[in-house]
């Protein structure tokens, strides 16, 4: 063969080669595209990326930037740059949410823009169109069941002479804080309008209590070495740290179930409006709900199915649902700087 006409083959050759990688390029409707989030930090952000974030990318060149930042922290930053939005999307739970709306910093989105909404299970959105719900955190009670022996059945419980200096509260500064606070205020014959049957059920309680605090690693640690023996605590930590071989048994009180939803939520100012709608796609897939339900144990806002597994160290998975108790978080938004405030003096 002569020499020219084999650089013209070889040439044709290496276009054949090369074109498919130029056309796959072209194909990822993203390439460039960086959305900015805010997480919670620790296993949450690492199975964002895993499940949202990687296949967003390997599928349309989105790359997801997550700033590991508390939800409170994130919102101030949000509110300090209206301009020039810090996030594309704010990761908060449902008390944050009034805040987020009032403040008008997030958008509203309908079934209408993001058909995949339809997976949401019926009533999860508490909020109408704003924020879009992945997991709900149940405050529940846990006991050690090495260590107590009549077995913690309600928040009245926590009362008991075998409890004595053993309990473990978070604060009304924790959201699970206020949820245990509301479940003792509405047991008692008060009210989100009238905290203070809920109050004086802690004051009764104060020689069982051993700690209070606003950090939930805190809690989980104390029962975990043993130093608390009984907290109202939300499930998915109560499962992990059963998983790893402590004694803690996972108890529905007979006042009922109190949870937050976690939402995201497209920021209102973002350029990447397309991309945020790509992002939730993949966040209220079965693939990314199903290994965050399975890591967690929280229980799915979706209709993704989990194996019996799974589904038996779920709190509110399925029927159980229809037993979380509903929460105006409005209100809650107007009284908790009271309530925190009251809760402090009335547990000196």
């Amino acid at each position: 063969m002569k020499r020219r006409s084999f650089l013209k083959l070889a040439a044709a050759s290496t276009a054949t080669f090369v074109a498919p990688a130029v056309v796959r390029a072209q194909s990822k409707r993203f390439d460039g595209v960086t959305l900015n989030i805010n997480g919670y930090g620790g296993d949450y952000d690492r199975l964002t990326m895993e499940y949202i974030a990687k296949p967003l990318e390997q599928r349309s060149g989105l790359k997801v930037n997550i700033q590991a930042s508390e939800s409170t922290s994130a919102v101030a930053q949000a509110l300090a740059s209206r301009n020039n939005p810090p996030f594309d999307i704010l990761l908060t739970d449902s008390p944050i949410m009034p805040q987020l709306i009032k403040a008008d910093l997030i958008d509203p989105i309908s079934p209408k823009d993001l058909p995949s909404l339809a997976k949401l299970l019926p009533n999860v959105r508490e909020f109408g169109d704003y924020g879009i719900p992945f997991l709900t955190n149940a405050i529940i009670l846990t006991y050690n069941s090495k260590l107590v022996k009549e077995p913690v059945t309600s928040y009245a419980d926590l009362k008991s002479p075998d409890l004595k200096g053993h309990v473990g509260m978070l604060s009304p500064a924790n959201s699970g804080g206020v949820l245990a606070l509301i479940a003792l205020a509405e047991s008692n014959g008060g009210s989100l309008d009238n905290i203070e049957p809920g109050l004086k059920a802690l004051t009764s309680m104060r020689e069982s209590i051993a700690t209070i605090s606003p950090a939930t690693v805190t809690i989980q640690q104390l029962l975990e070495q043993e130093e608390i023996w009984a907290a109202p605590f939300f499930d998915g930590r109560i499962y992990a740290s059963r998983n790893r071989g402590k004694p803690l048994a996972s108890v529905i009180p007979k006042e009922g179930i109190y949870a937050v939803n976690n939402y995201w939520n497209p920021v209102k100012g973002s350029k990447k409006r397309d991309a945020v709608f790509a992002y939730i796609e993949q966040a209220v897939s079965d693939e990314a709900i199903g290994h965050m339900v399975e890591f967690f144990r929280y229980a799915p806002c979706t209709d993704v199915k989990v194996s019996p597994d799974v589904a038996k160290d779920v709190v509110v998975y399925g029927d159980n649902r229809k037993y979380v108790k509903p929460v105006d978080w409005s209100k809650v938004a107007q009284f908790r700087g009271d309530w925190i405030e009251r809760f402090d003096k009335a547990m000196r």
